[in-house]
């Protein structure tokens, strides 16, 4: 009898071992069907939008200059982007008759005053008449007024700078007849520049003058770093924009008017967001998805979870809702998962 209990005893053992290298075999098994991913732990971040936009440097005092009388235009003097002083002469116009009046003035005032300086040498000795003396000194009186007016029509007919700067543009041709106070040059005032560009309407509740915003230009390798000066709240009908304006110095002598500037603009700065890789969102049926890591007894796996996407730059995009902090989304590796498979993390 009691060979018999040993018998089934040893049976049931055999048994048992016979048994156990399949459960292994099936754990084995799923190891290596594992899908290896990388994952990254979900952490508040600090989230910032920022709007690259082009600009132009503009001078903010810019003037036109217009000639003081009409006349033919017999010489421009200078081009557009030329550096000029105030008072330099822009153009000279066709004065010829009042330059003639003018020296037909200059030779009465010369014998206007020699038969004055006659007459007061004969009053000083007694001799000649008093009338003929006073007649000869209002003569030269009134030859030297007309002389000064003539004189100061013909500076009339030179085109001067009002201020020093930059000439922005030359609108006058040589050989054509311009009018009094018509606009004939454009002059930037290179000590006063500022940086505007045009933003789509899109934006005007997102853009106001506490914003920085960082400007380069290109052409000269300068950058500077600073906040909006002004944001119009105007919307230009023409190409829907309003405008902002940034007030720049022009520390290396080197920036000039209707340069091009690359202006980034940080419109949005949000703390404490859940932000992650836009290209780990896969889209199903309309929704939003991402793949994240769950810990089970039997090792990882992969659980796909709907989101709702915010505010997106570049390749950072806000999850309002769906994820939380310190779960492990799958950065790589998810386009060959699917919901509840086994994954192995690599890093």
């Amino acid at each position: 009898m009691k060979n018999q209990y040993y018998i089934l005893a040893l049976l049931l053992i055999v048994s048992a071992c016979g048994d156990e290298p399949s459960a292994n075999k099936e754990a084995e098994k799923e190891i290596v069907n594992a899908t290896p991913v990388y994952v990254q732990e979900i952490e508040n971040e600090t989230f910032q939008h920022y709007l690259n936009v082009q600009g132009t440097v503009e001078s903010d005092r810019t003037i036109l200059v217009s000639p003081k009388t009409t006349a033919t235009v017999t010489r421009i003097h200078v081009r557009t982007g030329d550096h000029i002083k105030q008072g330099q002469i822009l153009a000279t116009l066709d004065g010829d008759i009042t330059a003639s009046q003018i020296e037909e003035v200059e030779n009465q005032l010369e014998l206007a005053q020699t038969l004055y300086d006659k007459q007061k040498n004969l009053n000083e000795q007694g001799i000649g008449s008093e009338v003929e003396y006073l007649q000869a000194e209002n003569r030269v009186t009134s030859l030297q007024n007309q002389l000064n007016t003539l004189n100061k029509q013909y500076n009339n007919y030179s085109i001067k700078a009002t201020i020093s700067g930059t000439v922005n543009r030359v609108m006058l041709k040589e050989g054509e007849t311009v009018n009094m106070g018509s606009n004939v040059f454009q002059i930037a005032n290179s000590e006063a520049l500022k940086v505007t560009a045009e933003i789509s309407e899109a934006y005007i509740t997102s853009v106001d003058a506490s914003d920085s915003v960082e400007i380069s230009i290109p052409s000269i390798g300068v950058t500077y770093n600073s906040t909006l000066d002004v944001v119009s709240k105007v919307i230009d009908p023409s190409n829907r924009t309003f405008t902002v304006e940034i007030y720049i110095p022009d520390v290396k002598g080197m920036i000039r008017p209707n340069m091009i500037a690359k202006v980034r603009i940080n419109d949005v700065t949000e703390t404490d967001r859940i932000v992650i890789p836009i290209n780990v969102v896969s889209q199903e049926a309309g929704a939003d998805y991402v793949f994240v890591a769950q810990q089970k007894a039997s090792g990882w796996t992969s659980e796909q979870r709907q989101v709702t996407m915010g505010k997106n730059y570049q390749d950072q995009v806000v999850i309002e809702n769906g994820l939380k902090t310190g779960e492990l989304i799958i950065t790589t590796g998810y386009n060959e998962l699917a919901p509840g498979k086994a994954i192995s993390i690599e890093g």
